[in-house]
């Protein structure tokens, strides 16, 4: 009887056996693919730079500045206005670009007058015109904590002439830088 079950459970058992050695062996895991490791950061040096030992980028800037210092041209006014005439216009675009680009400079505007009127009436003019140039620039994009005003009145004529071409030449805005 022995010999009965063991010939009779024999493949039962193989068979078992076989199952336990597959289930121990199991489907191959896959392994999680390994992410290569990140490159090494470099730390980004700036470019060494020679020192300008010869001044030749000082000189360049200062000859810059002195162009752009020669393009600033006075306004014009009519006779006893402080309105900037239309011809004018160009004139004030072209300084204010001049002053955004220098954000250093302070900028002194100057309110002129012909020799006509009182000492206090052309004062007074000249400070409308001086302030009238100042909005413009202001409206332009200069910062107006860089800009001062003063009028001069009829005391700094430009054309020492007693008729209307002289008039016409005093009557300004002028642009100083500090």
């Amino acid at each position: 009887m022995k010999k009965h079950f063991v010939t009779r459970f024999l493949p039962v058992l193989a068979l078992a056996m076989l199952a336990g050695a597959f289930a121990m062996t199991g489907c191959k895991k896959k392994m999680p693919k390994e992410e290569p490791p990140p490159p090494p950061q470099v730390e980004e040096v700036a470019p060494v730079v020679e020192p300008d030992t010869t001044g030749q980028a000082e000189r360049e800037l200062q000859a810059s500045m002195d162009a752009d210092r020669a393009r600033i041209q006075a306004v014009y006014f009519d006779y006893d206005k402080s309105v900037i005439r239309a011809d004018q216009r160009d004139k004030v675009t072209t300084n204010s670009d001049i002053f955004r680009r220098w954000t250093k400079w302070a900028i002194a505007v100057e309110g002129h007058c012909d020799e006509r009127g009182t000492t206090e009436y052309n004062l007074a003019l000249g400070e409308r015109r001086a302030t009238a140039a100042k909005q413009a620039l202001v409206a332009a994009g200069v910062d107006a904590a860089r800009i001062s005003t003063v009028s001069y009145g009829e005391e700094r004529p430009v054309d020492p002439g007693h008729n209307e071409d002289a008039w016409s030449h005093n009557r300004r805005a002028e642009f100083r830088v500090q």
